[in-house]
């Protein structure tokens, strides 16, 4: 039997992953801190992996043969600078380690395209340097050091969307100030940025986890889109582009990078024949799901 522990588990990428692994036969166990509604196929440990206590009680409850880590400090407007990052950091290069002396064989960690930094083009795993100006790109690149060295895989995400999706980023604000009438403003919509709907994403790291792969694989769609073309799509489904005002603020700090965006020809080694939504099939699905939560004028 293969059972997965995965941490972050009720989180937004958590979520749309543990349906794709107990489709893939994995006994699948999530942590998170507080008890969650049942699961299908999904046995529930509340522990807080920041304490060591919680560390220990989620592995010997679970003894996963494979350990998926995504939780971590995500809370838009907070996560980039939060002191917390350094303790996540710490928590995790422990939970790697006692996962390893626990007998767990295969590991994947999930870092985040911050910690490449401000590059030139698209990033590529073993090739661009690393110089996040993030406290958080800088915890987690730390941490992929570290789970790099001992030999697990480690897998940085770019911009991801879909269901569950935190309402203060930009296409849950979005749809949500569209559906109510106002005004959206927003920098100039220059940046270029790859955007990966969530499901895709949960069909990445899956696929990561089952193969060996060790070492960092960018986990993105591999298709570069501008942010305004992003919001174009997303108002024209609602028709209201009429109420998109584009250079109304200024983009600052990670969001003013003219690029983030993903060489993939790594991860294409180990995705051959898994389904991909895509963009397009993504944002209609997201619209859909949002309107069905958001209020508004129908």
């Amino acid at each position: 039997m293969r059972r997965v522990l995965v941490t972050g588990a009720s989180g937004f990428v958590g979520r749309a992953l543990l349906p794709v692994l107990t489709g893939r036969g994995f006994e699948v166990h999530g942590v998170a801190r507080a008890t969650q509604s049942a699961v299908a196929g999904v046995t529930w440990h509340a522990a807080d992996l920041l304490t060591e206590a919680g560390r220990v009680h989620a592995l010997s409850a679970s003894r996963p043969t494979h350990l998926v880590h995504l939780a971590w400090e995500v809370r838009p407007g907070r996560y980039r600078e939060d002191p917390v990052n350094r303790l996540w950091a710490e928590a995790s290069i422990d939970l790697l380690s006692r996962a390893r002396a626990r007998g767990t064989q295969r590991i994947l960690g999930i870092g985040s395209c911050l910690e490449y930094g401000p590059q030139s083009g698209p990033c590529e795993e073993q090739v661009s340097q690393c110089r996040p100006t993030t406290l958080y790109g800088q915890a987690k690149l730390a941490t992929a050091e570290a789970y790099i060295a001992a030999g697990a895989a480690w897998g940085r995400v770019f911009v991801p969307f879909g269901p569950h999706e935190p309402e203060a980023r930009l296409i849950p604000s979005l749809i949500r100030s569209l559906r109510a009438g106002q005004h959206f403003d927003c920098s100039h919509g220059g940046q270029l940025r790859d955007f990966v709907y969530v499901d895709d994403l949960a069909q990445m790291i899956a696929a990561v986890l089952d193969s060996e792969l060790s070492g960092v694989v960018n986990l993105a769609s591999g298709e570069t889109r501008s942010l305004r073309s992003v919001i174009e799509h997303v108002a024209g489904l609602l028709k209201a582009r009429h109420l998109v005002r584009f250079g109304a603020v200024d983009a600052t700090g990670v969001d003013a990078e003219p690029i983030i965006a993903a060489d993939v020809r790594r991860l294409r080694d180990v995705i051959a024949g898994v389904p991909v939504i895509g963009f397009e099939e993504g944002a209609a699905r997201a619209l859909a799901w949002w309107i069905d939560r958001l209020p508004g004028r129908g």
